[in-house]
């Protein structure tokens, strides 16, 4: 009946001769494994020798199989006695362990290819991000002298960075004697960007030697500004309608 199992099975004495396999274990073994120990590595053998004594119940442990194709093959081994004679089945666990790494490396590479996608979403999204930063405060020339910076939105560091940015190169690339930073559309301003924004009004008066000048503050903003206790280097302006009706009635002034 033991021939017929579908496992590796043997069963042997207390002296550890086989005296009964599966075919399975046929196929398996060595042919001319003639005990259990022959069966196994010289290293498994102590291993081996804490089973061969009866006991109760069953018990599993791992050791290394001298199969018929390989010297070493990996099993479970399943040992249970019944009076002086011991059933021991063999489970190979290499094609569960391949099969569990096959199953790691797929999922390593589904982790990989969704961090890639991730890692794009994210690059996409800074772009997006610093794209908004650059609308948020546009360095618009009006004149050859004369150039407009609207800001929109919460002034904050990583905003002004990026306005930074942008106004230095303009301010460099142009010579312009007035530059004008409108608040009307601003929201929220918070310390770091408050830093940042005085640091580019200083930059800038260095560039052009004259200070900048703001227009658009709300009561909100002075508040603001007095309880971070900013002083800056700027003129302050009521609109700049009336910014661009002085400078018009300026240019069409009479020469003298």
């Amino acid at each position: 009946m033991s021939s017929v199992l579908p496992v590796p099975y043997v069963k042997i004495d207390k002296h550890g001769v086989i005296l009964n396999r599966s075919s399975k274990a046929i196929e398996m073994l060595d042919v001319q494994a003639e005990t259990i120990r022959d069966c196994f590595d010289e290293e498994s053998h102590n291993k081996l020798m804490k089973f061969m004594m009866p006991f109760k119940g069953e018990k599993t442990f791992e050791a290394n199989l001298k199969a018929r194709n390989q010297p070493f093959l990996l099993c479970d081994i399943s040992i249970c006695w019944e009076g002086e004679f011991a059933h021991i089945v063999f489970i190979p666990i290499g094609k569960h362990v391949q099969g569990l790494e096959e199953k790691l490396l797929e999922l390593r590479l589904r982790l990989s290819s969704t961090d890639f996608e991730l890692f794009e979403k994210k690059e996409a999204l800074v772009d997006a991000m610093k794209r908004l930063d650059e609308l948020s405060g546009p360095f618009i020339p009006i004149s050859e002298k004369m150039a407009f910076v609207p800001l929109f939105g919460d002034v904050n560091e990583s905003k002004m960075i990026t306005v930074t940015g942008n106004a230095l190169k303009a301010a460099y690339e142009g010579q312009f004697e007035e530059i004008f930073f409108d608040l009307s559309a601003t929201g929220e301003i918070d310390e770091g960007g408050v830093q940042k924004l005085s640091e580019l009004f200083r930059m800038l008066q260095y560039m052009n030697g004259k200070p900048v000048k703001i227009i658009g503050v709300k009561p909100k903003h002075a508040r603001q500004l007095t309880a971070l206790d900013v002083d800056w280097p700027v003129y302050f302006e009521t609109s700049l309608k009336d910014v661009l009706i002085d400078h018009l009635q300026i240019g069409k002034a009479p020469q003298a």
